[in-house]
């Protein structure tokens, strides 16, 4: 990636110094043929520059490194799958709007530290489900995995981008297959 990057930088600077050169050359009789004409090529060799540098500092450069980390593991008491609806309104004087979205998710029962009963709540699109191997109990891990790395345009700190992820651990069969081939509904 570093030789890309350092070849559009190149290119870049390149171009930026032939619109400024143009600009001073005025009109010499080689390629433009009035003053408009070189003001015209100036701006889009700027253009082009500013636009190919811009590129260029989005681009990572030195490695990135990723860090998958277990955050927490919380034992399972019940669990089952529900659709939550989210959404908002929004009044106007003539006009109400809003929209109304429904999002997958695990509602599930934990116990927690002082022997009470906790309810909590992940997204089934970020959650991997596996099936117990051994005798431990039902589970859910929290998982970050962070990535790290550095562009020019952050230089010269390292940007971090956080995800969050959860592996749950049921036993076996507790999925039940269930196939339906009802394009009616």
């Amino acid at each position: 990636m570093s030789i890309m990057l350092s070849v559009l930088i190149i290119v870049a600077i390149i171009i930026f110094c032939v619109s400024v050169i143009s600009g001073y050359r005025k009109n010499d009789g080689l390629i433009f043929l009035t003053i408009e004409d070189v003001v015209l090529a100036e701006a889009v060799f700027a253009l082009v520059s500013l636009i190919i540098i811009i590129v260029a500092m989005m681009i990572p450069i030195g490695p990135i490194t990723t860090d998958d980390s277990l955050e927490s593991t919380i034992e399972l008491i019940a669990l089952n799958d529900k659709t939550l609806l989210e959404g908002a309104m929004y009044e106007g004087i003539f006009v109400t709007s809003g929209y109304i979205d429904t999002l997958p998710i695990y509602a599930y029962c934990y116990k927690a530290e002082n022997e009470s009963v906790k309810f909590g709540k992940i997204l089934a699109d970020s959650t991997s489900i596996y099936y117990i191997q051994d005798d431990s109990s039902p589970r859910i891990e929290t998982y970050h995995r962070i990535e790290r790395g550095n562009t020019l345009y952050n230089f010269p700190t390292k940007y971090e981008f956080i995800e969050v992820y959860y592996k749950l651990y049921i036993p076996k069969d507790s999925i039940s297959p269930d196939i339906r081939l009802d394009l009616e509904t």
